[in-house]
């Protein structure tokens, strides 16, 4: 609830207390994180993502979140890593194909960062699409 209001400093207290809790709590720590992204606590943020994908290495928002710390730090090898990772468990999810290639692009890596922006405008533009047919 607190989350949702942006009152991140109250969310994390609930949230450390809840993971006090039940430390292994999966999206708890997921959200941890979240906080501490929105907070700009990347370091904060960095490790309670690692804690989240130690316990669900599934979680593709997590390792997205994981590589845009990553991004935001210069680390672009490990975030290509992260957003691989993402992308391996949810081909569509668009933001990180986006900030693939926003990350190729901070590497010089013109033509790559090109393909990426090209497969997430084909597949927003085909959402968008998919929506219109649906209104039809």
């Amino acid at each position: 609830m607190y989350k949702e209001r942006g009152d991140f400093d109250k969310a994390e207290d609930v949230y450390v207390k809840l993971l006090d809790i039940f430390p292994d709590h999966p999206h708890a720590n997921y959200d941890l994180g979240y906080i501490y992204r929105e907070k700009k606590d990347y370091n904060r943020a960095m490790a309670q993502y690692q804690k989240a994908l130690k316990i669900n290495p599934d979680n593709a928002f997590a390792h997205y979140d994981l590589g845009f710390i990553y991004k935001e730090k210069g680390y672009y090898e490990k975030a290509l890593s992260e957003y691989k990772k993402a992308l391996e468990i949810d081909p569509s999810h668009k933001y990180a194909l986006w900030d693939t290639g926003k990350v190729y692009e901070k590497m010089g890596m013109k033509e790559r960062a090109e393909e990426q922006f090209k497969l997430y405008h084909e597949m927003t533009d085909c959402s968008f699409r998919r929506f219109r047919n649906c209104l039809d």
